[in-house]
């Protein structure tokens, strides 16, 4: 079972996500970006499953801004991730507001993720 928790609201999403990128290095599975046009992007953060089939995944959810690479958050996760050597994955998905609810764009990327092997079926 995946379930995406996900992170702070404005800066303290940003904290949180460098807390968790250097104190649970070994538990880190992948990060993924997901693009959008012209939009905000979402920043999803893998961890290994843990006792049997559950497997978090943080998120940032449409709160970053990538400008051809560029955007100050994005520049920043990216070196975290490299000097912590966990496997970056960027893709272009549906933007989050053609969703209702935010539960139901994660239904969605849960099965973009799947589809992609870049987290296990149930």
């Amino acid at each position: 079972m995946q379930k995406f928790i996900t992170l702070g609201e404005g800066y303290g999403d940003l904290f949180e996500l460098e807390a968790l990128v250097a104190h649970n290095q070994t538990r880190i599975d992948k990060a993924i970006f997901l693009h959008t046009e012209e939009k905000l992007s979402t920043f999803l953060l893998v961890m290994q499953p843990v006792r049997g089939n559950f497997q978090a995944i943080y998120a940032i959810y449409n709160g970053i801004r990538y400008n051809a690479g560029g955007g100050r958050k994005y520049m920043m996760i990216r070196e975290w991730c490299e000097t912590a050597d966990i496997p970056v994955v960027e893709f272009s998905t549906r933007d989050p507001e053609d969703f209702y609810e935010r539960g139901q764009f994660y239904q969605y990327i849960t099965g973009v993720l799947r589809l992609n092997h870049l987290i296990p079926p149930l």
